[in-house]
């Protein structure tokens, strides 16, 4: 195997992912890997404005913890409140899902993405994804670098490991994918309860 393909694909097995299908938009990045400054300038800004919303309704919360015991009712006028403002950006995060670009994972995780794909995608292209994380936890705008496209029945599959996200987002899509694997869980767990 190509040493740097190698290489990618150790960095796509370092992060746990789960499988689940969330709305991608991939598109083939026409020019060379981006510097991280270079990158970070070129995120739109709806998916800077998400993560930044994020950043904040954890910093609040947790100041919270400290006033005592008015904070669960403060706390919850503020969930309100931040959750307004999460519909408001879900929507137009909204308008950044191309359906030219619209595909759906198989998998994800902190290092990257398995995708379904009608069109082959050659290995080691640069792509640019817009990943829109269920339950409205969150959008993220990263490059990523396709590792493997394999043929299916349905069209392809294609990894990718990311080449340029920032940490933030990497955090964000971690939790994300903790949060689903729960749910999978809770699922699973109700289901074999239930009387055959």
């Amino acid at each position: 195997m190509d040493p740097i393909l190698q290489s990618l694909t150790d960095a796509y097995n370092d992060y746990f992912s789960v499988e689940h299908d969330i709305t991608v938009n991939c598109k083939v990045y026409s020019n060379a890997l981006p510097s991280e400054q270079e990158f970070i300038a070129s995120i739109p800004e709806p998916f800077l404005l998400a993560g930044e919303m994020g950043s904040l309704n954890m910093s609040a919360l947790r100041s919270l913890n400290r006033i005592g015991e008015l904070a669960d009712e403060l706390a919850n006028y503020l969930q309100q409140q931040a959750r307004k403002i999460d519909l408001l950006l879900h929507y137009v995060l909204q308008q950044q899902d191309s359906a030219e670009h619209r595909q759906f994972t198989l998998s994800y995780g902190g290092a990257g993405l398995c995708l379904h794909s009608q069109q082959a995608i050659p290995l080691l292209s640069l792509v640019e994804l817009k990943l829109f994380l269920a339950e409205n936890e969150g959008a993220i705008y990263c490059l990523g670098q396709v590792i493997s496209a394999e043929q299916t029945d349905a069209g392809w599959q294609i990894k990718v490991v990311f080449r340029r996200i920032r940490d933030q987002d990497r955090e964000l899509i971690v939790r994300a994918s903790l949060h689903q694997q729960s749910r999978q869980l809770k699922q699973k767990a109700a289901q074999r309860q239930l009387p055959e």
